[in-house]
């Protein structure tokens, strides 16, 4: 991993160990694909006989050789593509911006294969404590989970175990994303990056308070389709329907 990734702390450690569940010839889908993450992660970490494919809700262009990329507005309808289909299911930032995320969330089980993964990651409970970022705003970094309009919630890692739990899968693990490196050097690195306007100020800030959190989940093998969402609280067992998504 080059030294810039280092850094940023991306492609986080948690999502690596999603890359290291799945056959290297799987069917990945990049939900909120713009920008083709997945597809460079996969490549970078030698697993070039994987298939790629996207949803996202713009024009793409300029796609990777052989990406398979569909547009569609998941605020209004399903993930364009049939049950069952995809070995690893990535959802990274793209939760947290819709209105209806149960919904959204057993979608994205629908089209994964049973025995596959799912990897969530968003906004934690802890992406409210920071104030908002007015150093230098044109870069359109996020310190405060209100600093985009277009977020709904945060997401802590009770919230991904219970609708992983809620849908029948299986939670593998869930946590909050941060770094001790950062988180050592903070007391430097926040105030200069702060006062100086840098780049990394926003990297800095989630990999010291645990910003994102983050779910990597296993479709059971004996599920095909869309899973029954039930509803419960431990000992007071309630089971409530949810419709799918008109297509």
């Amino acid at each position: 991993m080059n030294i810039h990734w280092r850094l940023r702390s991306w492609p986080s450690p948690a999502l690596i160990e999603a890359y290291r569940l799945i056959p290297p010839t799987a069917k990945i889908l990049d939900i909120g694909c713009i920008g083709y993450h997945q597809y460079h992660i996969a490549n970078h970490l030698g697993l070039t006989g994987t298939q790629h494919y996207g949803v996202d809700w713009g024009d793409a262009d300029q796609l990777p050789a052989g990406f398979t990329y569909r547009k569609a507005d998941l605020n209004k309808g399903g993930i364009p593509f049939e049950d069952d289909q995809f070995d690893f299911v990535v959802v990274s930032h793209t939760i947290e911006h819709l209105e209806n995320a149960v919904e959204f969330f057993s979608e994205c089980v629908r089209v994964c294969k049973p025995g596959g993964i799912l990897y969530f990651e968003a906004p934690s409970e802890r992406s409210v404590w920071m104030p908002s970022n007015l150093s230098n705003p044109e870069f359109f970094y996020s310190l405060s989970l209100y600093d985009d309009p277009t977020h709904k919630r945060p997401w802590p890692p009770q919230a991904f175990y219970r609708l992983t739990r809620l849908n029948g899968c299986e939670p593998l693990h869930v946590g909050r994303l941060y770094s001790w490196i950062h988180r050592i050097l903070a007391p430097l690195s926040i105030p200069f990056c702060w006062l100086t306007g840098h780049k990394m100020l926003e990297a800095c800030v989630w990999q010291t308070v645990g910003w994102a959190s983050y779910l990597i989940a296993r479709k059971p093998l004996n599920v095909t389709g869309r899973p029954t969402f039930n509803y419960y609280i431990p000992g007071r067992p309630y089971k409530i329907k949810v419709k799918p998504f008109r297509k």
